[in-house]
């Protein structure tokens, strides 16, 4: 990586790669401007990905009153990767870290960080928990969903509350040292998406550590509809798979659930078609699947009503089946099979 001519009072370089985000991008540019530090220890580069909407044109009314803080790139190709490298490749941070467009965050959120890594001078990538947010009658159940394990596991930076902090697998929005690309590389820019989850095993390869607290919060707006659950769920679900195809082990345990689940699930499926046992050890798994989403759906039900309790259900459902499904869909995609060449040609 090429050493950029650095400005020794930057400290943070934040980067918000975003396409078609008009309706937070200011949101989240306002809780970036008015931050506890002082302004010349940050910088935001938004690196956008040729939207169509009025994102860049609300990105370029910060430019204009804040041009020594903001900057604005173009990422040609669109995703995610391939828009963090541009943004890596400019920032002039003794730190880069990175936003997602769909956040808020409150006014020591950087503050946070810089006390977090002057704390731990020693670990290589820092970062906190995310509180999901949605709106409406949907919202308000993919937000209870997104942040219960029965719906995504022992995923730390969703599920830990209260006050704790310690070595983890992985961190959202993470502060990363310098150094860590210039040992690392960069982003890979044939994933499409869970980018994050290769890059990191490639970091972990070389005995690089991530820290988590929970003194550092974000607020991400969850999808407001099922659709979106069901095309997020399927999304993530094919990337995973493929991006452990790039790097062998990226994946954990939880990422792998829903593929054993789905898998087996076939298999007892196809089975009843053809010898009757099956079908009793089919009907007691859907029975037991759905009383345990039933039982996970008590905490959202006593809030807000018995209404929520069917929605919540299959929201579970939803989310389960279509990232099962997104795993095994990943097997017959090109990306998968390149991927696996070019890793056992390494």
């Amino acid at each position: 990586m090429a050493k950029k001519e650095k400005n020794a009072l930057v400290k943070l370089s934040v980067l918000i790669v975003t396409k078609n985000e008009e309706n937070y991008i200011a949101r989240l540019l306002e809780d970036l401007l008015n931050q506890t530090i002082e302004k010349q220890l940050y910088e935001i580069i938004v690196v956008d990905g040729m939207s169509t909407d009025t994102t860049v044109k609300k990105v370029k009314l910060y430019l204009e009153s804040h041009s020594q803080t903001v900057k604005l790139l173009t990422n040609p190709k669109q995703t995610l990767p391939p828009g963090w490298n541009i943004g890596i490749k400019e920032a002039r941070g003794d730190y880069i870290m990175r936003v997602d467009g769909h956040t808020s965050i409150p006014k020591d959120f950087l503050e946070k960080y810089l006390e977090l890594l002057e704390k731990h001078p020693e670990v290589d990538c820092v970062g906190g928990i995310i509180e999901s947010k949605g709106s409406g009658f949907q919202g308000t159940i993919n937000q209870y969903v997104f942040s219960h394990q029965f719906g995504v596991g022992n995923s730390k930076f969703r599920t830990t509350t209260g006050i704790w902090e310690g070595f983890v697998d992985t961190v959202p929005y993470g502060a990363y040292k310098r150094k860590v690309f210039d040992e690392v590389g960069y982003f890979t820019e044939g994933l499409k998406r869970n980018e994050d989850i290769e890059f990191h095993k490639r970091m972990k390869d070389k005995g690089m550590q991530f820290y988590m607290s929970t003194s550092i919060k974000s607020t991400y707006y969850v999808r407001p509809t099922l659709k979106g659950v069901i095309k997020k769920s399927l999304g993530d679900g094919t990337w995973n798979i493929i991006a452990d195809q790039s790097v062998k082990g990226s994946l954990r345990n939880r990422h792998k659930a829903p593929l054993i689940a789905f898998l087996m699930g076939l298999l007892v499926l196809l089975g009843s078609f053809f010898f009757s046992p099956f079908r009793w050890v089919l009907g007691v798994v859907i029975f037991l699947y759905f009383t345990a989403a039933t039982i996970a759906s008590v905490g959202l039900v006593k809030q807000q009503g018995v209404k929520y309790l069917i929605p919540t259900v299959c929201t579970f459902f939803c989310l389960h089946f279509f990232r099962g499904l997104g795993n095994f869909l990943a097997f017959f995609k090109k990306e998968f099979w390149r991927f696996r060449w070019n890793r056992r040609k390494r």
